[in-house]
């Protein structure tokens, strides 16, 4: 079966868990809860700490994700040219954006920004950071569930690296067949 790095990834439990589950699920409850506050008509304390817990565990957890992958996914990827073309780029990098407008979001909900932004505008930019997310998200979700072989440039790479290798085995098997016929 032919996969992008990001279905990689996720084909063990663990992975799966920590790379998947635990991110979406505090980014869906940051969303879920988000909402609920911007509609709601009366003052509630403990969905305001459910949501701010999840949107700084969210940027918590992204945070430490993004620099595993970015140290052990990007860059080993690029220096060996490894990747599967453009498809498994947009997975990868977009799961990594991904994360960066959940730092944000974590830093914003933290109220980092609250001496010169109004409560107003701070609930409408993490609407928006949710709403990016969501987006963004999806985008890595699908080019990662897309198969690499639709991309003509995994093709070409593919060709050169079987071209390469029969290369290869032609040079040691004629060398090899030569060497046997002169015993």
């Amino acid at each position: 079966m032919y996969m992008t790095h990001y279905m990689e990834l996720l084909t063990t439990t663990s992975n799966l868990l920590i790379f998947m589950a635990l991110p979406v699920v505090l980014a869906e409850t940051a969303a879920i809860t988000e909402l609920i506050l911007l509609f709601s008509k009366e003052n509630r304390p403990k969905l305001k700490l459910v949501n701010k817990l999840s949107c700084l565990l969210g940027a918590a957890v992204f945070l430490l994700i993004d620099i595993y992958i970015l140290k052990e996914v990007i860059v080993p990827l690029t220096e060996n040219s490894g990747w599967y073309g453009l498809i498994d780029k947009i997975a990868v990098g977009f799961y990594v954006l991904g994360g960066l407008i959940m730092v944000a979001l974590g830093l914003v909900s933290f109220n980092s920004f609250g001496s010169f932004l109004g409560q107003r505008f701070q609930s409408g930019l993490r609407v928006g950071l949710l709403s990016a997310f969501l987006v963004i998200s999806h985008v890595a979700m699908i080019a990662g569930m897309a198969d690499p072989r639709l991309d003509s440039d995994y093709r070409v790479l593919t060709e050169e690296k079987v071209r390469s290798a029969e290369s290869v085995v032609s040079i040691y098997s004629s060398s090899a067949h030569s060497h046997g016929h002169n015993h």
